[in-house]
Order: C-alpha cells, then sequence, then structure tokens
C-alpha cells in the first residue's frame, strides 16, 4: 500500500475548515464551543505531525483527532457540578411517572409521539434547533452522555469508560437526560403533552 502525501498544515484550515466546524457543531451545538473544538484539533494535529506515518489521508487523520478532542469535551463536561432532577422541578413529575420500573422504557400513556410526521426541510430545521437548544439546557454529565450516546452513538460500555461511570449511573443519567429533553421540547410545542 502506497503511504498518502505527508500533510501540508498551510492548507489544513482552508481544505477542512469548514468540515471539520460543521462536525463538531452537530455534536456540541454551539458555534462558540465548536470553534474551539477546530482549533484545539489543528493545534493537536500540529503537534502530532512527526507521528503521521501516512496510513490514512490527512482528512481522516484530523477527523480522527477531533472525535478524540470531542469526547475530551464531553469528559470535561461530564465532570462539572450536577443540579439534581428536583431542583429542576422540584414539584414536577419523577421519572417513575414516565418509565417503567422493570425496563426503563417509556410508559405506554406517556410515550412520545412519532416527529416523523413533520414535512419539509423548515419543519425539520426548527425540530433540530429546538433539540440543540433543548440539548444545551441539560446539566454537563446529561449533556455529555446524551451526545455521546445519541449523537455520536457510543456504545454504554465506552461512555462509562470515558466518563468514569457506572453501568447503573449511566441508565440513570439517559432516563433524566430523556425525560428533561421531553419537557423541553414539549414547551417548544413538540411531542404529547402529559395527560391530566
Amino acid at each position: 500500500m502506497t503511504p498518502y502525501p505527508a500533510p501540508e498544515p498551510t492548507q489544513w484550515l482552508a481544505r477542512y475548515g469548514n468540515e471539520l466546524y460543521r462536525y463538531a457543531l452537530a455534536r456540541v451545538g454551539g458555534a462558540d464551543a465548536a470553534e474551539e473544538l477546530v482549533q484545539a484539533t489543528l493545534l493537536r494535529a500540529l503537534q502530532a505531525l512527526g507521528k503521521f506515518r501516512g496510513e490514512a489521508s490527512e482528512r481522516t487523520w484530523l477527523f480522527a483527532i477531533l472525535k478524540r478532542q470531542v469526547l475530551d469535551y464531553y469528559h470535561r463536561q461530564a465532570h462539572r457540578p450536577e443540579v439534581s432532577l428536583a431542583e429542576l422541578a422540584p414539584e414536577g413529575p419523577t421519572e417513575a411517572d414516565f418509565f417503567e420500573e422493570g425496563n426503563g422504557h417509556w410508559r405506554a400513556a406517556q410515550a412520545p409521539t412519532s416527529w416523523q410526521t413533520a414535512d419539509g426541510a423548515l419543519e425539520q430545521a426548527e425540530l433540530q434547533a429546538a433539540l440543540h437548544r433543548c440539548q444545551e439546557r441539560l446539566p454537563a454529565r446529561h449533556g455529555a452522555v446524551f451526545a455521546l450516546r445519541f449523537v455520536e452513538e457510543l456504545p454504554a460500555e465506552e461512555i462509562c469508560r470515558e466518563l468514569s461511570l457506572s453501568a447503573a449511573n449511566y441508565w440513570v443519567i439517559v432516563h433524566r437526560a430523556k425525560l428533561q429533553l421531553r419537557r423541553c421540547l414539549e414547551q417548544h410545542g413538540l411531542g404529547r403533552r402529559t395527560r391530566s
């Protein structure tokens, strides 16, 4: 196999900057954080330039570094102080009102309705914007677990290892994040409201 050509750091931003930024933005939801991740990626790539072996393309190598930066970002976010669900909604419903005790799935009466009925690019864009706003409101650890599981699609074991979580704690966080996102999305007029 012929090795790929040596990286050209002076061309990275022009060649891959927008693509790296879009990738980061889709994963962290904030423009400032996405820009910082791209900058950190390029800096890390410069520091590791001597280790580039040409086994992958320059683009693939940069994206591998960015993926690691995203994991590190969520690792830092997950270790911020947490706010409990009771503090967020002291008088509101609890997880037991929404999830089956034995398996953690939504209770039939509380299951969210499908949002696949949204037709048209505008409605999809509005849904994505609302989801990003709601995701930003999650406590840091909840947001980290949600993004790694449902955006990055990492397996639970890897998330637990990356964020130093027990399996039980991971599943509690997943349930709480789902519940908080559901409440937030319902406030934006999406999904089914709790029946009285």
